[in-house]
């Protein structure tokens, strides 16, 4: 009975956070909707910062137990990798209160909250490492530094979600995941120009924004 309770209390938060945010969010209607008496979920979490927080947890529990075991599914590196950047995508669009955490910036002032994100972030990236890792012990992968390139693929696609998952459709999403793991499995160096080893990177000068070759 303890757990069912448990349960309708956090589906029932799950759906009003969304709707509403966290401060718009009325335990009294949260208790009516669950049918639970208000009591029942002080009693449980002792206040709705608590119930917000449970949600939030759940959420990113369940985005990163879905996004690993798409990557299970895969056999190759490479198809591990574009099996990460799919799922993750297509779950995130679930997970309403953390992107809406991002949106609103509620971080700032919620450090709690700010930890759970950052944890989601950092199981993220334990994910593309340990892809990364087994590509380069492959060979299939080249590069430096494991972890650094995890953190940068990782903080790139962070920055995608809003724009993405706000205000595009999953058929513009799609093409987008397309072109981005065709850049980051080929990169944007043309095979003549690698095999002749003379690409230039141009880079702004320190002050005067002119550009330096190296």
């Amino acid at each position: 009975m303890k757990q069912e309770k448990l349960e309708a209390i956090l589906a029932t938060a799950r759906k009003m956070f969304a709707r509403y945010g966290l401060r718009k969010t009325n335990l009294d209607e949260l208790a009516r909707m669950a049918r639970v008496a208000k009591g029942t979920i002080y009693n449980y979490f002792g206040s709705k910062d608590r119930v917000y927080l449970e949600v939030l947890a759940q959420e990113a529990d369940e985005i990163v137990e879905k996004i690993s075991s798409a990557v299970a599914g895969e056999r190759s590196p490479e198809e591990k990798l574009a099996a990460f950047v799919r799922a993750k995508f297509q779950y995130m669009r679930q997970a309403i209160n953390i992107l809406n955490l991002d949106r609103e910036g509620a971080g700032r002032y919620y450090p709690s909250a700010e930890n759970i994100r950052n944890s989601f972030f950092e199981r993220e990236v334990e994910i593309i490492s340990s892809i990364l890792k087994e590509g380069k012990e492959k060979g299939h992968f080249r590069m430096n530094n494991v972890l650094l390139t995890a953190r940068a693929i990782g903080y790139a696609l962070k920055g995608f979600e809003l724009t993405w998952l706000v205000r595009e459709s999953e058929e513009r999403i799609e093409h987008y995941l397309s072109e981005l793991l065709n850049l980051m499995f080929l990169g944007l160096v043309s095979e003549k120009k690698a095999l002749e080893g003379k690409t230039r990177v141009l880079l702004p000068g320190p002050l005067s924004g002119q550009g330096a070759e190296r």
